[in-house]
């Protein structure tokens, strides 16, 4: 592997149908924090989000071309561990073989000083519309060529 390519953690459990495709690093905001202490719940959403924006940025920069384009039809996170700041987090984003309109992120929030340490596990599946009729739509052949194959 490159020196720049991400690491995977050990041993994923549902990484077995996807591919490492991007490495994301984010810091940890004061701001991040709640009441408990830690981060809150959503913060591990709005970190996923950023991460699957700048895939898109990265992988996919004209998806909204022609009056169609991805949108988020469902996401989870697991959470294994607290994040406390200070923290800088490496977000792995892994992609699955996409169908004809959706493909699946997966995501692995780690400590980015200690790998070792797994935050959460998340999802997310995107599905290409038309954004006029609302319904599901192929995934352009631009996008669908930078994507895993089977």
């Amino acid at each position: 592997m490159p020196a720049d390519t991400p690491q995977p953690p050990s041993k994923p459990a549902f990484t077995d149908d996807h591919e490492l495709m991007l490495a994301v690093t984010l810091p940890v905001r004061w701001g991040d924090m709640d009441a408990q202490g830690h981060v809150n719940n959503v913060q591990y959403f709005r970190f996923t989000e950023q991460a699957r924006i700048e895939w898109f940025e990265r992988f996919a920069p004209d998806r909204h071309g022609e009056g169609k384009g991805p949108v988020v039809a469902q996401t989870s996170c697991r959470y294994i561990r607290s994040v406390v700041y200070p923290a800088t987090l490496e977000i792995l984003v892994y992609c699955a073989v996409p169908g004809r309109s959706s493909f699946r992120h997966r995501y692995v929030m780690r400590d980015a000083k200690d790998v070792s340490v797994i935050y959460a596990e998340g999802e997310a599946v995107m599905v290409w519309i038309d954004h006029e009729t609302q319904k599901s739509t192929p995934i352009p052949d631009r996008v669908r060529d930078r994507l895993p194959r089977a």
